[in-house]
């Protein structure tokens, strides 16, 4: 019997996934246009979560590991797309400068205490030549988006490399749940389907670099 090739993708898995997907997100797509829940979320979002606050705890939470990904679908329901993708932008580069900043002031240890029971090592990109592995890292699935965070900072990057590296790989990896946000909110038919094919496209990206880089 033929072994596979080590990075070789399974064709056959891709199709089940792939076609999974597709009924999945159409089935989404029919219970949002018949039921409309995303307005109410949206207007409890409008009512009852003042702006400040809900930028104010964007800000925050995701720093003491609360996954970004449900402020990145509610920003794009509160702010709309154009709106949510800035706010989003700025809120993800200040998450990165201040997670390096603690990584790199007497915080570090405290830092190291809380990733100690994930039993992550911590990868080495302290030159030149391992800054496109650095991108492959963040764009492999598996960690939360904290996590991430830390680990890079703890890669003996400098500030800048760190934040060009992060910022662009798991901001791009945000967009889609930021449109399918928007999307939601204005109820556009067009752009949820963009949002959901950009889902599927990032997601079979993640999976191709897992298989090829997942030893990284």
């Amino acid at each position: 019997m033929q072994e596979k090739k080590p990075g070789k993708i399974d064709t056959g898995k891709l199709v089940i996934i792939g076609t999974a997907a597709v009924v999945v997100l159409t089935t989404a797509i029919y219970l949002i246009y018949r039921y409309e829940p995303t307005i109410i979320l949206s207007e409890y979002l409008s009512s009852h979560i003042h702006p400040t606050l809900f930028l104010f705890l964007m800000l925050l939470l995701p720093l003491v590991g609360v996954p970004i990904t449900i402020f990145l679908v509610l920003v794009g329901i509160k702010f709309g797309i154009v709106q949510g993708l800035l706010l989003s932008s700025l809120i993800m580069a200040f998450h990165m400068a201040v997670t390096y900043y603690l990584v790199h002031s007497f915080l570090r240890r405290w830092v190291e205490v809380l990733l100690k029971p994930f039993n992550l090592s911590i990868p080495k990109f302290d030159d030149d030549k391992k800054r496109w592995p650095a991108v492959i890292f963040m764009l492999i699935p598996g960690l939360p988006y904290a996590a991430k965070n830390n680990l890079l900072a703890m890669a003996e990057l400098g500030f800048i490399p760190y934040m060009v590296i992060n910022w662009t790989a798991q901001f791009g990896l945000s967009i889609p749940f930021i449109v399918l946000g928007g999307a939601l909110m204005e109820m556009d038919l067009k752009i949820l389907i963009t949002a959901l094919a950009l889902l599927l496209a990032g997601y079979l990206l993640q999976h191709f670099l897992r298989k090829k880089y997942g030893n990284l």
